[in-house]
């Protein structure tokens, strides 16, 4: 029995949350600039901040205290809003897809945590089949460099595809999708 703890290895990068969480943080950025440049047509929004929480409520009470003066008691805020030409269902959609967006941003619209895209083995073993993987492609190059000439392919066929050949390297490298539990052996 060894002693030492298992230590993650971090073997590739999960593309598409990196690309999910792009378009996500892109879109509630797009929106908050919207909604202010929307909102602001009618009542002062000064910071972004004020628009992430509860805004529906917020830019109903700016928009009563604001305009309160220019209407009689009689008036419903609905009429109100329809007679200053605001459309409050863009407001409602836009606080809506801001509220609903998973992203958390800082009132300069910049994203206030670190997110690790990274795939991790998962065990001692993983580790050990990931490193030994990474080994022979390291010989391969080693085999390449010194004139052996050694079809990649017949080694990442060798390996059950566990390698695989990235032509923009020429390299072999451990085909990360071993590591998930979608990939089963042949």
């Amino acid at each position: 029995m060894s002693n030492k703890k298992f230590q993650p290895i971090a073997i590739g990068i999960n593309e598409s949350a990196k690309s999910e969480h792009e378009r996500n943080l892109n879109a509630k950025r797009s929106d908050l600039r919207e909604l202010s440049d929307y909102a602001s047509r009618f009542v002062d929004v000064n910071d972004y901040s004020l628009l992430f929480t509860d805004f529906k409520k917020t830019f109903r009470d700016l928009f009563k205290d604001k305009f309160a003066s220019q209407f009689p008691n009689l008036v419903s805020q609905a009429k109100q809003l329809e007679m200053v030409d605001c459309d409050i269902t863009k407001i409602d959609a836009l606080c809506e897809a801001i509220e609903s967006n998973p992203i958390t941003l800082n009132s300069d619209l910049k994203y206030t945590e670190k997110t690790d895209f990274n795939i991790y083995t998962k065990d001692e073993e993983q580790n050990k089949l990931f490193i030994t993987l990474s080994r022979i492609g390291e010989d391969y190059s080693e085999l390449k460099k010194n004139g052996l000439n050694v079809f990649p392919m017949a080694i990442v066929n060798g390996t059950n595809q566990a390698l695989r050949y990235d032509f923009a390297t020429q390299r072999l490298k451990p085909n990360i999708t071993i590591f998930t539990s979608k990939w089963s052996r042949r």
